[in-house]
């Protein structure tokens, strides 16, 4: 049996409103933080293959990125297998991204959507995603930037984050990550990445 991958694809909303030499790189820079086989076309659109392991985290972090900036992403992500692979994804093809293009398309208000073969699973990731995805809409620039640094430095203590994020005190990294609700959002990745690997 093929192992199944993750398909990630978005675009970057409101992208219009900023410089795209601004955020063009952090956007680059938070896909290669995961993987290093992803595409950016049409100017603001992206495409990734991950892990299931690192596809929420990811997706999590690349939204942080945007929010930072005062920007947002939506993000189809496809849980399912490659055909075929050239080594490029927009050659590509296979259920995971036909899954991504179709979560993608139902994106409406939301801004994350997950499809894989099992119907039971999206469902309920969906419903904690859209949660998590909210909690979201009310971080500040400084919140996001917090979280993006919390996410890539797992098991970090908040002085030594304090410190990566040039803060006086490590009080300042607990009051932002308490105010971004990063405990919950910590919790909605754990719990749909596991569910995802029972697939």
């Amino acid at each position: 049996m093929q192992q199944l991958i993750a398909i990630l694809t978005g675009d970057v909303i409101r992208s219009r409103t900023q410089n795209p030499d601004i955020w063009l790189s952090v956007l680059k820079e938070a896909i290669s933080s995961y993987t290093d086989n992803f595409d950016i076309f049409r100017g603001d659109s992206f495409q990734a293959e991950l892990s299931l392991e690192e596809a929420l985290k990811a997706t999590f972090y690349i939204k942080a990125a945007m929010i930072a900036l005062k920007l947002d992403v939506r993000i189809g992500i496809g849980i399912g297998i490659k055909d075929h692979d050239d080594g490029a994804i927009k050659t590509s093809f296979g259920s995971a991204l036909t899954y991504s293009g179709e979560a993608f398309d139902e994106l409406k208000k939301e801004t994350i959507c997950l499809r894989s073969p099992n119907k039971k699973v999206d469902d309920l990731c969906n419903v904690i995603l859209t949660l998590a995805a909210e909690l979201c809409g009310h971080w500040t620039p400084n919140m996001a930037e917090t979280v993006k640094a919390a996410l890539r430095n797992e098991g970090m203590n908040q002085i030594d984050l304090a410190a990566v994020l040039g803060k006086k005190y490590q009080s300042q990294i607990s009051t932002e990550l308490q105010k971004a609700s990063f405990i919950k959002i910590q919790r909605a990745i754990a719990y749909c990445t596991e569910a995802l690997l029972t697939l």
